[in-house]
């Protein structure tokens, strides 16, 4: 009836599922034997979401917008010719302090979530599922430490954006599950990193989202 209607978007609504920022591990699945990552790659997603009740169910539809940003440490030369993108290792004797390439984007997420009934604090069980596309809005190699292309030049610090043949659109798909404001999530990407001129390069995302605001 209209009031058990009534009553289960207030269940929805208690659960304050608008912001949702989500803290990442980052790995890249699929590399060829000549490159490794290296050091804590890490990650940061916020986004809003709107649910959508589905009937008189605890189901929802949540879309949503947001910015991802996605960092891979590794000890490599970035560089591009005709033949594509490369990952080169570093001379010898090379001390590298830092050598990450970051990526970001503007991020639809789509997720089916369900919820228990909350407590009376408002807190509930969740599970959700969904994708996820992304379209790129920078991507950089940031690097500090010896000059790895002049002999004794020093320390140098500096940042390549436009890292040539990069994939500018991706996808994926997603879990999330906890309770309260405090949930665990993880990101498979179903597109690589870079299109078939780079190495293969294939994202997964795992970590703690919090999406109770």
């Amino acid at each position: 009836n209209t009031d058990d209607f009534i009553a289960l978007k207030k269940d929805i609504n208690k659960a304050k599922d608008r912001l949702v920022l989500d803290f990442s591990y980052d790995m890249l699945l699929n590399l060829p034997d000549s490159i490794k990552t290296s050091g804590f790659s890490r990650g940061f997603n916020a986004y809003f979401t709107y649910d959508m009740v589905l009937g008189k169910s605890r189901f929802s539809i949540a879309p949503g917008i947001g910015i991802g940003n996605n960092n891979y440490f590794m000890k490599y030369a970035v560089s591009s010719d005709s033949i594509g993108t490369h990952f080169n290792k570093f001379s010898d004797g090379v001390d590298v302090k830092k050598s990450k390439i970051a990526l970001s984007y503007i991020d639809i997420p789509l997720e089916l979530r369900f919820r228990s009934k909350p407590n009376k604090k408002g807190s509930s069980w969740k599970l959700a599922a969904g994708i996820k596309a992304g379209m790129m809005i920078q991507n950089k190699w940031k690097y500090k430490g010896d000059d790895p292309y002049i002999t004794d030049g020093g320390t140098v610090k500096f940042k390549k954006f436009d890292i040539e043949n990069i994939n500018k659109f991706i996808y994926g798909v997603m879990v999330i599950g906890g309770y309260g404001i405090v949930n665990l999530f993880a990101y498979y990407s179903l597109s690589d990193v870079f299109n078939d001129k780079g190495p293969s390069m294939t994202p997964l995302s795992f970590g703690i989202s919090i999406n109770g605001l």
